[in-house]
């Protein structure tokens, strides 16, 4: 039986105050697509931000109410240390494990707790703190995990750069492969980078597709006994 395979999706909400938060422009598009088509062939947990549970019932209704798969539960989070929480306790309790990390994690959050901030200010300073690197930490919690990690270069970075970008954090976070794009054309130029290869996509879901083969294969490995 395949390993269980643990996927994140959307963007983290770190909060202002009461009723504001932080967060990038991520849909969950991404990931919520992955889960759904490996769910077909290995069980899945879905890590959801409120976008991508959206995403995924938007999903249904346009293919006639269609329920979820049967390998696929679903699970919400909110901000970054509340997806950190939820993917280490995941993970401590399958270290035999596929994670494919694709959500937009915020890098900041407010240092301290505002309450409620008045609005009709003229202006407003927020002191940030960094919050924590997730994927830099997913291996130390087990060794067992098969990393699946996400880079966004900025805009107007080349191949070439492109590629050395997604070498570092491939080294740096121990992944076994990163997906990596540009920020304003996702669609085109992806490159999958491994220790031993470099393979280019011209088109977006071309590389999905060669994405969902890598994890389908990595939870075959390492579902089989030891």
């Amino acid at each position: 039986m395949p390993a269980p395979v643990l996927v994140t999706a959307g963007a983290t909400r770190n909060p202002v105050d009461a009723i504001r938060y932080l967060s990038a422009g991520s849909s969950g598009a991404t990931g919520t697509w992955v889960a759904r088509r490996v769910a077909a062939r290995a069980p899945v947990h879905l890590l959801a931000s409120p976008e991508a549970e959206l995403r995924l019932r938007l999903a249904g209704l346009r293919e006639g109410g269609a329920e979820l798969p049967d390998g696929l539960t679903v699970e919400g989070f909110g901000s970054t240390d509340d997806l950190l929480g939820r993917m280490e306790r995941w993970v401590r309790a399958h270290p035999r494990c596929v994670v494919v990390h694709a959500s937009a994690v915020g890098d900041y959050a407010v240092a301290e707790d505002a309450g409620k901030i008045p609005s009709g200010r003229a202006d407003l300073v927020l002191a940030l703190r960094p919050t924590p690197k997730i994927v830099d930490r997913v291996r130390g919690w087990s060794e067992g995990v098969h990393l699946v990690s996400f880079k966004a270069a900025p805009p107007a970075t080349d191949d070439a750069r492109l590629e050395a970008i997604a070498r570092a954090q491939l080294v740096r976070t121990g992944s076994a492969l990163v997906f990596a794009n540009v920020i304003g054309r996702i669609d085109r130029g992806v490159l999958l980078v491994e220790a031993g290869r470099t393979r280019r996509f011209e088109h977006r879901p071309e590389a999905l597709s060669a994405l969902v083969e890598h994890i389908l294969a990595a939870a075959a490995r390492a579902g089989q006994p030891k």
